[in-house]
């Protein structure tokens, strides 16, 4: 019988995760493109606001992706901030989401 190791096999768990962070990450730069390009008809101050907005979730959304992709790279699963992150990444994509509905309706 062959020695029990004390190592455990982490399967696929963490290239799950960086496949679904790529995916998010890809569906957030689709996003932001959908959002740019609907942007350009505006003129003044709500092109200003929409393109500070836009850039305001791309900025959250970076760093808290950055964070979260060095804090898996280093094995720190079981960190105490992970939570804030994901609240980072949340309010991102609800900034994202807000600014693509009220683009919806703004007039061309």
């Amino acid at each position: 019988m062959p020695p029990v190791s004390d190592q455990r096999d982490p399967g696929l768990a963490g290239e799950r995760t960086a496949l679904a962070w790529n995916r998010s990450g890809l569906a957030v730069v689709v996003c932001v493109a959908v959002l740019l390009r609907h942007v350009w008809p505006l003129h003044g101050t709500d092109q200003e606001l929409a393109l500070g907005l836009i850039a305001g979730a791309v900025v959250v959304w970076t760093v808290a992706l950055a964070v979260l992709t060095l804090a898996a790279r280093s094995r720190e699963a079981d960190m105490p901030h992970s939570a804030n992150l994901f609240r980072l990444v949340t309010a991102g994509t609800l900034l994202l989401a807000f600014v693509g509905f009220v683009a919806a309706f703004a007039p061309s």
